[in-house]
């Protein structure tokens, strides 16, 4: 209880609490359409729109999200062309991301330590706009998923049966890379670019193992990522380590409880 008694702990536990539940919705349903690895690819593309806003000097976190929408969305585009394949067309905006925010840089002088701390993030440096642009990304964010649930439950199974069920493919696809954009960007304060795509990845993958059904997957998914969030700043505020990689590394050791029960049970 200690912890509760500094005003930036309590911002960061609150912006963790809802970058965590926010990336493991999501999470559940980029894994089971085959596309785990978009959120490394955003998360690198964020770079260049946090470089960029830095070259137009405004506000990062906005224009960053914007951005990395934007560029979520292309993705999407291209990866209907028959020619470019959907890890390529992520594998592009990887690349691409990260060679803008070299260029970016190396026109912008003095932005060494501002940039460091959006590579490795730090969830207890949370500022009360950056917590507020947190709170509506989560309401928004979970507004979708709450409308279009059975949608995107239908999609992640099969396309040709949300099809006939009359789902509208191409526009529910769009807003689902345009939510997992927006999760990617508020993944990056708190364990940075770097890792962003484990706040993802890892809780998802670890109720994966071990969830029954697709309800009871996202609900197990979101109890890792909590789990997770609340060890790693508790980790971090007393053995002053950094809280990107306590966090990272209880999911992964959630991730191993998980993948050692599975084993022993099979």
């Amino acid at each position: 209880m200690e912890l509760l008694n500094y005003d930036f702990v309590q911002r960061g536990i609150l912006t963790g609490l809802m970058v965590g539940m926010s990336s493991a919705v999501a999470g559940v349903f980029l894994i089971l359409r085959r596309m785990a690895f978009l959120g490394a690819g955003l998360s690198h593309a964020a770079f260049g729109g946090i470089a960029l806003s830095m070259l137009f000097g405004v506000e990062p976190f906005l224009f960053t999200a914007i951005f990395t929408v934007l560029v979520g969305n292309l993705v999407q585009a291209l990866s209907y062309h028959r020619r470019v394949p959907g890890d390529a067309a992520i594998a592009l905006v990887f690349s691409g991301g990260v060679a803008l925010a070299v260029l970016v840089l190396g026109i912008v002088k003095g932005f060494g330590e501002y940039i460091f701390g959006y590579l490795f993030g730090n969830i207890l440096m949370v500022t009360r706009d950056e917590l507020y642009f947190s709170l509506f990304s989560f309401l928004l964010v979970s507004l979708f998923f709450l409308l279009f649930y059975r949608k995107l439950v239908l999609l992640s199974f099969s396309d040709e049966l949300a099809k006939l069920k009359g789902v509208n493919l191409i526009l529910i696809n769009h807003m689902l890379v345009s939510v997992s954009s927006l999760v990617i960007v508020l993944s990056i304060k708190a364990v940075g670019i770097i890792l962003a795509s484990s706040m993802v990845v890892i809780p998802a993958l670890t109720a994966l193992m071990v969830g029954g059904s697709f309800l009871s997957t996202v609900v197990l998914s979101v109890c890792a990522s909590v789990i997770s969030v609340l060890a790693g700043i508790t980790l971090a505020f007393y053995y002053d380590l950094p809280p990107s990689g306590t966090i990272v590394g209880a999911m992964i050791s959630l991730f191993a409880l998980a993948f050692l029960r599975r084993v022993l049970s099979s």
